[in-house]
């Protein structure tokens, strides 16, 4: 086989794959819809089993089909979803690729852009949950920082479902995460976990009152301004800069 044909035989799968991606994104199949067997996939795409095999292989590990050897009824269509996004930022995160720096930068984004959000579309019942919320992390405070930081989260995913944008959702749900995840040590390390856990419990009050209140932009500031606060401190001076500019940016203060 020349090194042409054998390229071309490596790629072949690539169309089954990208024919049941563009399907799944069309809306032509859905959660629950079946795929051909493997032998009706060889017959249709006039390819190889093994190709079959690979394109089924690459399908699953993008968690678009769970597929069962010899299972005469064909690959399932599974459901959408966020973990490969997660999933890749971890590996981003684990690997140095993106650092802590960028990671906040990003975060002071799209967090603005949460509480804003949450700010003109919050309903009664969801400013409820955000009140139940801060009752459970001013419990948990007794309970240590693990079930603290657990409920700290869970007001951040509050905001963000209050908000409604599904984009902001997904990558405030994992930045936070990937941030949380450099820094936990440093938190565990700190010698008064009790001041920062109060510190969050006023920054969550003052953001559920801008949110309750419909002020999307002194909600989008304070975002900002407490992260600038509480991470800043962790990042070099140019990194720090950034940050500075993104609080000045809707208006913000910084520190003294």
């Amino acid at each position: 086989m020349t090194t042409d044909a054998a390229a071309s035989g490596e790629r072949v799968y690539q169309r089954v794959v990208d024919h049941v991606r563009n399907a799944i994104a069309a809306g032509e199949l859905k959660p629950g819809d079946r795929l051909p067997s493997e032998r009706e996939l060889v017959e249709q795409f006039s390819i190889g089993r093994a190709s079959v095999r690979e394109a089924l292989r690459v399908l699953e590990n993008m968690e678009l089909v769970r597929s069962r050897p010899r299972d005469p009824r064909g690959p399932l269509v599974l459901p959408v979803t966020t973990a490969p996004v997660r999933r890749s930022v971890e590996m981003l995160t684990s690997a140095k690729v993106l650092g802590l720096a960028e990671l906040v930068q990003f975060r002071m984004i799209v967090e603005a852009s949460a509480n804003l959000l949450a700010a003109n579309r919050r309903t009664d019942a969801q400013l409820l949950g955000l009140e139940r919320n801060m009752a459970r992390m001013r419990e948990c405070m007794r309970r240590g920082y693990a079930e603290f930081s657990q409920a700290d989260m869970e007001f951040h995913e509050l905001i963000a479902q209050a908000g409604g944008n599904q984009l902001v959702h997904v990558y405030g749900d994992v930045t936070r995460e990937a941030v949380l995840t450099l820094i936990q040590r440093t938190i565990l390390d700190a010698d008064d976990r009790t001041a920062l856990m109060l510190q969050s419990i006023r920054h969550h009050r003052a953001v559920f009152d801008a949110i309750a209140d419909r002020d999307g932009l002194l909600a989008s500031r304070l975002a900002r301004e407490s992260l600038y606060a509480y991470y800043a401190d962790h990042v070099d001076e140019a990194d720090r800069a950034i940050m500075a500019d993104l609080v000045r940016e809707c208006r913000g203060r910084l520190p003294a």
